[in-house]
């Protein structure tokens, strides 16, 4: 009798947690929206693969429904889900990372008027030093400085595009060893573009260095020369 409801007991729990687990999961609509847990729909918005990140820590939000909950990518496991940026003011923005996919894509909620993201709605653009992860850790702890004014935001993104390739202007000259090999081309930084409707989201458009002497950044899948007068006005400010 003892051994009954000892088992009976074990399958109450266990199913008690299959339903909490349930009730923390994310889905899918027929429009294609992301559902919460609790109701509300976002909708798609971006991806890192197209230059865009959201800012801060994550925490984990929840799994979603029919979908494993880790993954691996190459070599490397990650827990998959949906997570949220910590601390942030509002919850308008998720990050959700799919299985068998390096790239996470950004949710923001369905109920909110849409925005231009383009680089050219961007109201502030800030260059910080430092190579990949280590310059998105960098932005939390700096203060809203950087280039402020849209229209020198207008003037900088008019200047650069009018800028050559930097494999045409010659800077790839400037690293190239004599086997065809590049020696000191580098990251030197990323400037990352911030919007006034989601200030937790950037455009980043990394900066490259050509033995120091001269330097490129990209926005979006094209590269341009970096004017050095541009580059020193990021920096001091």
């Amino acid at each position: 009798m003892k051994k009954r409801l000892w088992i009976l007991g074990a399958l109450i729990l266990l199913l008690s947690g299959c339903s909490q687990t349930e009730e923390d999961l994310f889905r899918f609509n027929k429009d294609g929206n992301l559902v919460s847990p609790a109701g509300v729909e976002y909708t798609y918005l971006t991806n890192e693969e197209e230059g865009f990140c959201c800012l801060g820590n994550f925490e984990f939000a929840g799994s979603v429904e029919g979908e494993e909950k880790t993954s691996q990518h190459l070599s490397n496991s990650y827990q998959t889900g949906i997570f949220a940026i910590k601390g942030a003011e509002n919850d308008n923005l998720l990050i959700r990372q799919a299985p068998k996919n390096e790239w996470k894509s950004i949710y923001r909620k369905a109920s909110l008027s849409a925005f231009d993201i383009s680089v050219d709605h961007c109201i502030r653009l800030k260059l910080i030093s430092g190579r990949g992860e280590a310059a998105k850790d960098d932005i939390n702890s700096i203060s809203e400085d950087g280039i402020t004014e849209r229209s020198e935001v207008t003037a900088f993104l008019s200047e650069v595009r009018m800028q050559k390739d930097p494999e045409e202007a010659g800077l790839y000259d400037l690293v190239r060893k004599s086997d065809g090999m590049f020696e000191n081309c580098y990251e030197y930084g990323v400037v990352y573009g911030f919007f006034e409707e989601e200030p937790d989201l950037a455009f980043l458009m990394p900066v490259t260095s050509y033995n120091d002497l001269a330097y490129s950044i990209s926005i979006g899948d094209k590269a341009y020369v970096l004017p050095s007068e541009w580059l020193q006005k990021l920096e001091n400010r």
